[in-house]
């Protein structure tokens, strides 16, 4: 995989994928951790398509009386001194939300039907019912023009807010499995569209994170991993991953290789 500007070095994951299925697809301010619309700029778009990337997703809640809703995730995060993070949790809670989609199929090639899912509820015992989750990749997730035909169907589960549509919109997915009733090895690709108008981050003890910091972690971690920072060693990893904390007993961050440079 191929990394685009302005990361430019290639990498592939040392913890292997649940599908070989391939997907294509076609300065900001501060007040409480709150990113508002008179915020956003294409500059910002690219730094949290960064922050998403390999950013693993373990849940989604959503709050139709206070129009938000929160996006449970593990992201890679590098501190400006010392070691990897070793809490990656974090919830990015959008508000202003029109409307959450949530579409469920099996993993195969080509993608399976679309698999019902009743309400929330069910959506979560799917969650807890994992065996593992992929992380995303791609680099882009936020503010998609055209994200392809595979996000162009019915959805499993809608949900709406606010009146309108709202101004911006994230692309969340999982290639996920679960053992089967035969313990045979069930292959699901979960994906996911919040259309929002602000957004905030925190931790998962409840503490708000700047934005910006959000942002600065990511990129301070992509940046020490294409100058082969020790500190982001696959054995650093390795052993970040071990001790780290994760929303799931299938939780944590994969472990990233360098790949041959172009």
């Amino acid at each position: 995989m191929i990394a685009r500007e302005p990361v430019e070095t290639p990498y592939i994951r040392a913890t292997p994928a649940v599908s070989a299925y391939q997907r294509t697809r076609s300065q900001s301010g501060r007040k409480a951790g709150i990113l508002s619309d008179m915020a956003w700029e294409q500059s910002l778009v690219d730094q949290l398509d960064l922050a998403f990337n390999e950013a693993t997703v373990c849940g989604l809640a959503f709050d139709s009386e206070t129009c938000e809703a929160r996006l449970i995730v593990e992201v890679l995060a590098l501190p400006e001194a010392g070691p990897i993070d070793n809490d990656p949790r974090r919830i990015v809670v959008f508000s202003e939300v029109s409307s959450v989609e949530v579409i469920l199929r099996a993993d195969t090639d080509p993608l399976g039907p679309v698999l019902p899912l009743a309400s929330l509820a069910e959506l979560e015992a799917f969650f807890a019912s994992l065996g593992q989750a992929d992380a995303m990749y791609g680099w882009t997730f936020v503010d998609i023009a055209d994200p392809g035909e595979n996000w162009c169907t019915v959805p499993s589960l809608t949900m709406g807010a606010a009146a309108g549509a709202s101004e911006h919109s994230i692309h969340w997915f999982t290639e996920c499995g679960r053992a089967g009733a035969n313990e045979d090895w069930e292959r699901y690709f979960l994906q996911g569209v919040v259309r929002f108008g602000a957004l905030r981050v925190e931790r998962a003890d409840g503490r708000s994170v700047a934005v910006e910091d959000f942002v600065a972690d990511a990129r301070r971690w992509w940046d020490a991993f294409q100058g082969r920072d020790p500190r982001l060693s696959t054995d650093a990893q390795q052993q970040a991953r071990t001790a780290a904390k994760t929303w799931r007993d299938w939780g944590g961050t994969a472990v990233m290789v360098p790949g041959k440079s172009s």
